[in-house]
């Protein structure tokens, strides 16, 4: 059985040893604005791509809170980005296994500059950035769906608290059809084989970021059980010596003991392949000490640990 890690996330299994935060982001509407000089977008299609959004993506869906622990928030990856160079870039169909692989299914599509316009004006016609009324579902440890669309008139972002989970209680029609609208641009997103064709490829990062917590476990055993269960359950997997630099690294979650490293050239080859080899449980000795790791491939905006800090 395949899913689809950080779109649709109706629970999530969190390992026993791993402290857990709810983050409940966005406003009481969604946060929803645009940010630099210029004048205010409207829904109308044809927002020019231009050289001076850089090197950042010019469309981002990523996900903001939720329960889950502080070391899976640090290590999130965006359900989408897309870059004015043609990248998309996103996480593939994980198989739903315990313990799962170390790596995420990170996925890369190249598509043409025609393509990355019709996105971003897909984007901007979807309400992103517009200030409209998403509403608030009664639903609790839920996370938000971000949604950032960046043009040469500056950075529009919208977030919509509990977009997959809320069923329309409590929400009038004028927000119901907000939701649906950032939904159905989610959905093409997330489905670009469909929306625009062509086949992804496997992303082989320049550089890649460790988030690292130390490995504590509530079962006597000390083995890694199953969620929900602490005895008798799965073995945890041979603990290895960690090849990269020496953990934590910088503290990356405060009031968490969760750090972050990075490997880059090289260096990133060797982390990668030892990473292919292990699971997401498998126990890591640095300094003395064991450590649970989660692998963060980066991408082509981010350049260390500080960009993962700055999106949890």
């Amino acid at each position: 059985m395949m899913t689809l890690r950080g779109v649709r996330l109706a629970a999530v299994a969190l390992p026993l040893f791993l402290p857990v935060v709810a983050a409940c982001a966005g406003g009481t509407t969604g946060s929803d604005g645009l940010r630099g000089g210029g004048p205010a977008r409207t829904s109308d299609p044809g927002t020019v791509v231009a050289s001076a959004v850089g090197h950042a993506a010019v469309l981002r869906v990523d996900l903001a809170g939720g329960l889950i622990t502080s070391q899976m928030l640090a290590a999130r990856l965006p359900v989408v980005s897309v870059y004015p160079g043609g990248q998309v870039i996103s996480e593939g169909p994980q198989a739903a296994i315990f313990p799962g692989p170390a790596l995420p299914n990170v996925q890369l599509r190249r598509i043409s500059a025609a393509d990355v316009q019709r996105l971003v004006d897909r984007a901007v016609a979807a309400g992103v950035g517009a200030g409209r009324d998403y509403g608030e579902p009664s639903l609790t440890d839920v996370s938000s769906t971000r949604f950032t669309v960046r043009t040469p008139e500056g950075v529009g972002t919208t977030q919509v608290r509990g977009l997959a989970e809320a069923d329309g209680t409590g929400l009038t029609a004028a927000q119901q059809d907000a939701r649906r609208d950032v939904q159905d641009l989610l959905d093409a997103l997330t489905g670009l084989s469909g929306t625009l064709g062509g086949d992804a490829e496997p992303y082989t990062p320049t550089a890649v970021a460790a988030i690292a917590a130390p490995l504590v476990s509530d079962c006597p055993s000390g083995g890694v059980q199953s969620p929900g269960f602490c005895g008798g359950g799965l073995p945890r997997p041979a603990e290895r010596a960690w090849p990269g630099p020496a953990l934590p690294g910088e503290p990356l979650v405060e009031g968490h003991e969760v750090g972050c490293v990075t490997a880059s050239g090289p260096d990133t080859t060797a982390l990668l392949a030892a990473a292919r080899t292990a699971m997401n449980t498998t126990p890591w000795t640095s300094g003395g000490r064991r450590w649970t790791v989660h692998f963060r491939p980066l991408l082509p905006d981010e350049s260390g640990c500080a960009d993962l800090r700055a999106a949890s």
